[in-house]
C-alpha cells in the first residue's frame, strides 16, 4: 500500500525526498485524490497509520474529498468527522459544506446547531454556508431567524452574508426583502445574487434592468444573465449577451452550449463547442456532457468518438455523468456494442441514470429481451429503479409488441417499487397497445386512467390510428387533440395522413384550409448526416447543398437500379396530396430528405463505411423499403434514427423487423 502511495507522490515530485510525512500526504490529498476513491482510501489508511487522522486540517481535507458527489462516499466523510474529538470551526465548515454539496441541506442546518451546542464559535465563512443551506432546504423561517441573529450581532453588513441572504430571499420569490438587503450595497456579489433571484422567479426584464445599472459588473454578472436567458429558452438573447462579453470563462461557454442543447439547436451547440476548443478554454465534464448530448441527437459519431478520446486522455476515471453521456451517445448513434463497453468501464458505483441510459438504448434498437435482462440485473445489484427506468422498459416492450410484459411491468410499479404510474407511463402503454393493433383496448386504458389524459397519451393513440388506417377513431381522437393543442402542426399532419390513406381528399382539403386559417405550418422532414466531422442537413426536394446536382444524379441512378434489379415499385400511398397521376406521385415521394441524405452518403464516404442518418419525423414506408433495398444492392449498412426508434438496414433487412 505504502509503495503505491510513494509512487504517486514521487511521480508528482521527482526532486522531492521520497518520504511520506504529514505534509507530503496532505499534498497528495489535494493533488491526486479528488477523482480516485481508491487512492483516497490508501492515503487515508496511511494517515491513520501515522496517527494524523485526528488533525483538524487533514480531517477537513478528507471530508472535502470524500464528500465529492462523484465518489459517492458521503457516509465516509461523516465517519471521518466523528473521529475528531474536538473539531475546529474549519472542520465544522467542511462538514456543513459537504452536506450542502451532497443535497442534504437540512443536515447542514442541523450540523450548525450541533456546532453551537458544543461551544464551537462560527466564523464569517460559516454564516453564508448556513444561509445557503436554508435556501436549498427552503427553510425560510429558520433563515430569517438566523439572519436576524446575525444583524443583532452587527454582521448584517458583511458582503458574503448579504449575498447569501439575497439568494435565500430571491429563491423564495421574496424580492422586496432581497431588494432591501441590496439597497445600501455596491458589492458585485450582492448584485449578482439579486440578478439571480429575479432570474429564478422568471422576471428577466427586472434582472436585465438591474444588470444594466449595476455599478460594477464582473464575469459572474454576465454569466447570471446568460444562464437566465438560457433557462427561459431565450437562446438568441443569451447568444447576443455572450458575444458582447468582454471576457468569458468556462461557465459562460457551458451556459451557451447547454442553452443550444436545451433548445434543440444541436448543430449550433457543436459549432460553439468547436469554437471553445479553438480558443483554448479549459473544458469540464459538464460541457463535455452537453456536447455528447448534441452528438447523440444529430448522430455525430465521429465527433462523439473524438470527445471520448479526449475524456480518456484527460480524465483518469470515467465517472457516472460522463460515462452515462457516452453510453447515450453511442446508443443513439447506432453503436450499442460500444455503449455496452463504456457501461462496463464505469468503475465507480453505477447510478440509476446510467442503467436507464443502457436500457433506453436497447429499447430504441428494438432489443427488448436485452433491455428486460438489464432491468433484472439492475435489481439484482440493488439499484432501485425510478420512474424513468419504467418508461425505458415500457418503450422496449412497445417497440417489439410485448403486450403481456408491458402489463406486467406497469402493474408492478406501485405494488413492488412504490412508484405510482404517471401519464408518461400510461402513454407508453397506449403506444404499446396501439402499435399491436389493440386500438379499442388502448382507448379503454385512456378512459380508465386515474388522471386526466394529456396530449401525449392521445397522440400515441392517434399515431396508432395512422399505422392501422383507422380513420373513424383517428378523426375522433384528432378532434380531442386539436382542442388540447390547437397550435401543434404535427396533429394536423397525422390526421391529414389518415384522411389521405382513406382517400378522403375533401377532408384533407378542409383540414389544410383550417390550418391556413389558423396560421399553422407543418414541420418539414429534416434528415442529418455527418461526414468528416461536419453535419449536413437535407429537406425533401432539397437543392441547397453545394453538391445538390451530384446528389440528385446519384439518387436517380440508385432508384433506377433498384427498379431494374429488385423490381422496386414506389409505395405511393404515402403521398398525402391529391395527386392522381402516378408519375407525379412517384416524383413527390422520390426526393424525401432521408433518400437525399443516403445518396449524399453514397458519394461522400468509402464503400465499407456505415451511413448514419437522423430524422426529426417518423420514416415513411417507402423510404424504409428503399433503405432495405439499398443495403442489399450496394452492400452498405445504413442507420436511420427517426423520431421514435433506431433502424439498422443490412442485407435487405431492418432491425425493426418492419414493426415501427
Amino acid at each position: 500500500m505504502a509503495a503505491s502511495i510513494e509512487a504517486q507522490f514521487t511521480a508528482n515530485n521527482p526532486n522531492h525526498p521520497q518520504t511520506l510525512n504529514k505534509e507530503s500526504l496532505t499534498h497528495l490529498l489535494d493533488t491526486k485524490c479528488h477523482h480516485s476513491l481508491h487512492l483516497l482510501k490508501q492515503t487515508h489508511a496511511m494517515l491513520i497509520k501515522l496517527s494524523h487522522f485526528q488533525d483538524n486540517y487533514i480531517s477537513g481535507s478528507l471530508i472535502k474529498h470524500y464528500s465529492n458527489p462523484n465518489l459517492n462516499s458521503f457516509i465516509t466523510a461523516l465517519k471521518v468527522f466523528d473521529q475528531v474529538p474536538q473539531p475546529h470551526v474549519f472542520l465544522w465548515n467542511s462538514l456543513i459544506r459537504a452536506c450542502i454539496d451532497n443535497n442534504y441541506p437540512h443536515q447542514a442546518i442541523l450540523a450548525y446547531h450541533h456546532m453551537i451546542i458544543q461551544g464551537s464559535i462560527p466564523n464569517n465563512y460559516t454564516f453564508p454556508l448556513v444561509l445557503n443551506a436554508c435556501n436549498a432546504a427552503e427553510a425560510i423561517d429558520e433563515g430569517k431567524q438566523f439572519l436576524a441573529h446575525l444583524i443583532k450581532q452587527g454582521l448584517g453588513g458583511d458582503k458574503y452574508i448579504k449575498s447569501a441572504a439575497i439568494q435565500m430571499y430571491g429563491a423564495c420569490g421574496m424580492m422586496a426583502e432581497a431588494k432591501r438587503m441590496l439597497t445600501p450595497c455596491s458589492d458585485s456579489a450582492c448584485w449578482n445574487a439579486m440578478i439571480d433571484g429575479y432570474v429564478k422567479n422568471g422576471d428577466l426584464v427586472a434582472s436585465k434592468e438591474l444588470f444594466d445599472v449595476m455599478p460594477c459588473r464582473n464575469i459572474r454578472s454576465w454569466n447570471a444573465m446568460i444562464s437566465g436567458y438560457v433557462r427561459n429558452g431565450m437562446i438568441d438573447e443569451s447568444k447576443k449577451l455572450f458575444d458582447d462579453m468582454p471576457q468569458r470563462d468556462g461557465v459562460s461557454w457551458s451556459a451557451i452550449i447547454n442553452g443550444y442543447v436545451q433548445c434543440g439547436c444541436f448543430t449550433d451547440a457543436l459549432l460553439m463547442f468547436r469554437r471553445m476548443l479553438k480558443e483554448g478554454v479549459t473544458i469540464d465534464k459538464f460541457v463535455l456532457s452537453s456536447a455528447l448530448t448534441a452528438c447523440a441527437n444529430v448522430c455525430a459519431l465521429e465527433q462523439g468518438r473524438w470527445i471520448h478520446a479526449y475524456i480518456d486522455r484527460n480524465f483518469k476515471q470515467l465517472d457516472p455523468v460522463l460515462g452515462t453521456s457516452l453510453v447515450d451517445m453511442y446508443a443513439k448513434c447506432g453503436h450499442l456494442d460500444f455503449a455496452s463497453v463504456v457501461f462496463k468501464k464505469i468503475r465507480q458505483h453505477k447510478q440509476v441514470f446510467t442503467w436507464n441510459a443502457m436500457i433506453s438504448g436497447f429499447a430504441i434498437h428494438g432489443r427488448a429481451n436485452e433491455a428486460l435482462e438489464f432491468f433484472a440485473i439492475m435489481q439484482k445489484e440493488n439499484i432501485k429503479p425510478n420512474a424513468i427506468t419504467f418508461i425505458a422498459v415500457l418503450n422496449a416492450c412497445a417497440h417489439t409488441g410485448l403486450v403481456d410484459e408491458g402489463y406486467k411491468h406497469i402493474n408492478s410499479m406501485e405494488k413492488d417499487f412504490g412508484i405510482a404510474p404517471t401519464t408518461e407511463h400510461y402513454g407508453c402503454m397506449v403506444d404499446l397497445l396501439g402499435r399491436a393493433g389493440l386500438l379499442e383496448e388502448a382507448e379503454s386504458m385512456i378512459n380508465s386512467m386515474p388522471m386526466k389524459p394529456n396530449a401525449v397519451v392521445w397522440g400515441a393513440l392517434l399515431g396508432a390510428c395512422r399505422i392501422h388506417g383507422n380513420a373513424e377513431l383517428g378523426e375522433r381522437v384528432a378532434k380531442i387533440l386539436l382542442e388540447l393543442e390547437p397550435e401543434n402542426s404535427g396533429r394536423y399532419a397525422v390526421l391529414s395522413n389518415i384522411y389521405a390513406k382513406a382517400h378522403r381528399w375533401d377532408d384533407v382539403s378542409k383540414l389544410r384550409k383550417l390550418m391556413k386559417c389558423r396560421g399553422i405550418k407543418t414541420i418539414p422532414g429534416v434528415s442529418l448526416i455527418e461526414c468528416e466531422g461536419v453535419v449536413h442537413e437535407f429537406i425533401a426536394g432539397d437543392h441547397r447543398h453545394p453538391n445538390a446536382k451530384e446528389i440528385h444524379t446519384k439518387l436517380k441512378e440508385v432508384l433506377k437500379r433498384l427498379k431494374m434489379e429488385q423490381g422496386y415499385v414506389p409505395k405511393t400511398r404515402d403521398v398525402t396530396l391529391e395527386i392522381f397521376d402516378e408519375e407525379e406521385k412517384e416524383n413527390a415521394i422520390s426526393y424525401h430528405s432521408e433518400k437525399l441524405a443516403i445518396a449524399f452518403g453514397l458519394i461522400s464516404s468509402s464503400p465499407e463505411k456505415m451511413i448514419r442518418i437522423t430524422k426529426n419525423l417518423r420514416v415513411c414506408e417507402d423510404c424504409h423499403f428503399v433503405s432495405k433495398l439499398i443495403s442489399r444492392v450496394y452492400g452498405r449498412e445504413i442507420v436511420v434514427r427517426d423520431r421514435a426508434r433506431y433502424h439498422l438496414f443490412k442485407d435487405g433487412e431492418c432491425s425493426c423487423m418492419d414493426y415501427w
